[in-house]
């Protein structure tokens, strides 16, 4: 017992000063231990990142994309022209990165505000210029005259598909009725009067006096004769219906009676028959005398004239 005792009165007597230095000592150990914690969280959480996709950085290419909305057949110049910085990951192809490589080109296909101009919407350098530029190989514009009851009341709009409907009699001097037939069936409009975008006017009506179509070249023969011996007509169809009908065409004849069949061809005639026939006088029919009631015939001109009297009795 003794000796605890002294132990604790030796402990009582140490000075002030080396506590406190003792507890600066455990302090400035437990602060080392939480920042070197702290330093290996922030370790762990880098080494994390780097190999998450989301932290790790993606490397970018430089694209050319439209600074505004251009329509078909548009001459590219540099003010419609921007770069963007895109994910070389997911790089479409036929992009460009210099502005500079594209002035001068035209498009084959509508480009929207910062869609990228590739290389199958532009047409070669040997295409020409504007609307002969969009034209393939083979294929020819035609422009025919519309108005309200050929262009569908004028909502016939750039890249509709539409049946070219003719009328017309086989020849100025037939005697066969006049024919309604379908020469020409999904035909692509080229341009509405002087318009070649259909996205801003897409949903109004657009009146205009010429549609442009594109057509082969047999195609343009029956369509520049159906536009000037007789009348055309437009009949817009869906751009997913590319199914060709066979039709036989129509007379009056034919549709007053309901039917669908061919329309007739026309016969030669005789000439001997074909001569106009000459009108006989047919003469009255000879009357003979009855008592009561009498029937004449009276001939005036190229009309007959029936008339009725009595006769007087005769006398005793």
């Amino acid at each position: 017992m003794s000796n605890l005792s002294d132990r604790l009165t030796q402990n009582s007597r140490k000075p002030a000063g080396t506590q406190a230095r003792s507890s600066g000592v455990r302090a400035g150990v437990f602060l080392g231990l939480a920042l070197l914690a702290a330093l290996g969280a922030g370790l762990l959480f880098r080494n994390y990142l780097e190999r998450s996709p989301l932290g790790r950085a993606m490397p970018t290419e430089k694209v050319v994309v439209a600074a505004m909305d251009l329509p078909l057949a548009t001459t590219l110049r540099a003010e419609q022209l921007t770069t963007i910085d895109w994910p070389k990951a997911s790089l479409p192809q036929g992009t460009a990165g210099d502005p500079a490589g594209l002035v001068g080109k035209v498009l084959l296909a509508g480009v929207v505000k910062g869609e990228p101009v590739l290389a199958a919407k532009l047409a070669s350098e040997k295409a020409g210029q504007g609307l002969a530029a969009v034209l393939p190989e083979e294929m020819r514009a035609v422009a025919v005259r519309v108005d309200d009851v050929v262009g569908v009341a004028g909502f016939i709009h750039p890249g509709d598909a539409v049946d070219v409907i003719v009328t017309m009699k086989a020849s100025e001097s037939s005697h066969v009725p006049p024919t309604a037939k379908v020469i020409l069936q999904n035909v692509r409009v080229l341009a509405v009067g002087k318009e070649l975008d259909h996205k801003s006017k897409k949903q109004k009506a657009v009146p205009v006096t010429v549609a442009t179509l594109m057509v082969s070249s047999p195609d343009s023969e029956k369509l520049a004769l159906a536009s000037t011996k007789g009348k055309i007509l437009l009949a817009l169809r869906n751009r997913v219906d590319a199914t060709e009908v066979e039709t036989p065409g129509i007379i009056p004849a034919v549709l007053l009676e309901g039917g669908a069949s061919e329309p007739a061809e026309e016969k030669p005639q005789d000439p001997a028959k074909s001569r106009p026939r000459r009108a006989v006088a047919r003469k009255p029919a000879a009357v003979k005398p009855q008592t009561g009631e009498h029937q004449v015939e009276i001939l005036r001109g190229d009309r007959f004239e029936t008339r009725q009297f009595s006769s007087p009795e005769p006398k005793p």
